[in-house]
């Protein structure tokens, strides 16, 4: 049994809400590149319940394969990989006609300022400390260029 404690407000609930554009972040194809397969799976099936389409890959080769032909909106990549670390896929992506304009978040326990330097010059979009924050995850696909919510 567990209990929640709320704490009482002294402020009035806002009536109104400010408009904002939406983008509909649902249905985004993403690909996990993450050597631990039980992170990978979880991750998967979180992104699914949010209706994205999802594949993994459990190794460097194996990410850049499946990128190819799955053609991902975004790339959670991590970076101690088998075969080749995320910062040589990341290059790959970037080297690559195919695959230079995929959105690539380094998903990594390597989270000190030089870690998130080292994955911006290998070309990392965004740097996501492990674990995941899965609110900041959703942001992050939200915020790809797409469909906008009716």
């Amino acid at each position: 049994m567990f209990s929640l404690r709320v704490p009482a407000s002294s402020e009035p609930a806002r009536t109104e809400s400010p408009v904002v554009e939406r983008v509909d972040a649902r249905g985004r194809r993403v690909l996990v590149i993450e050597d631990n397969v039980d992170a990978a799976e979880s991750l998967k099936a979180v992104l699914e319940l949010d209706e994205h389409e999802v594949e993994v890959a459990f190794s460097g080769p194996e990410g850049i394969e499946k990128a190819r032909a799955f053609a991902p909106d975004v790339v959670l990549c991590d970076i101690g990989l088998p075969g080749l670390d995320g910062y040589n896929v990341a290059r790959t992506f970037r080297a690559d006609g195919e695959l230079r304009e995929l959105t690539l978040v380094a998903l990594t326990g390597y989270a000190m300022a030089e870690d998130r330097k080292k994955a911006t010059s290998a070309g990392f979009d965004r740097h996501v400390a492990k674990p995941p924050d899965l609110g900041l995850l959703e942001r992050i696909i939200a915020e790809l260029p797409g469909r906008r919510a009716a």
